[in-house]
């Protein structure tokens, strides 16, 4: 919070300052969200990340199918298992259960850890792009459109969409020549 209200007063300042000398101040400001999830790269990077948890939503369902089949399997016969029989049969279920709790929650991890990669990855070549485009085009200040830092803003000064497209231009041009 000390660190949005560093940064508004520091903005009011500047904002007053270059009002006094006259100067044209080219404000801009990008929706990160919106470059994730709406670039081609996003895009595939959301369909990766689907694929992956598709997979591993398939293994635990495997795992949780074994579970209950042994479960009926051990409520049929339990009544003609003897006690250490029916004890090893519970505990074997029990063991089964914690393991696909354990591998539910490494494959949680997993995925947290995928995303997060990807979506540094993908901000760093964001956050050139735009230093690019706003010393290209003339730009004093961007900012990140966030619903609660911003309140209104024109329409005119969002440049979300032409940083999509920079973006997409760029991981294309990339793509073609590896």
């Amino acid at each position: 919070m000390r660190k949005f209200i560093t940064v508004f007063l520091s903005l009011a300042f500047v904002l007053t300052f270059v009002s006094f000398v006259k100067a044209e101040v080219k404000i801009g400001l990008v929706d990160l969200y919106r470059v994730l999830n709406e670039s081609e790269e996003g895009k595939k990077a959301v369909s990766e990340l689907q694929s992956l948890l598709d997979s591993r939503q398939k293994t635990l369902e495997e795992k949780q199918k074994k579970i209950q089949t042994l479960r009926e399997e051990y409520e049929k016969k339990k009544s003609v298992l003897s006690e250490e029989a029916r004890k090893s049969k519970e505990e074997e279920i029990e063991r089964l259960g914690r393991d696909l709790q354990r591998t539910a929650a490494d494959y949680q991890v997993e995925l947290q850890k995928k995303q997060n990669e990807i979506t540094q990855s993908m901000l760093k070549e964001i956050r050139q792009i735009i230093n690019e485009f706003a010393q290209k085009e003339g730009y004093n200040l961007i900012l990140e459109k966030a619903e609660q830092f911003i309140i209104y803003n024109t329409p005119n000064i969002d440049v979300t969409d032409k940083i999509i497209s920079l973006f997409n231009q760029k991981t294309s041009t990339q793509k073609g020549k590896k």
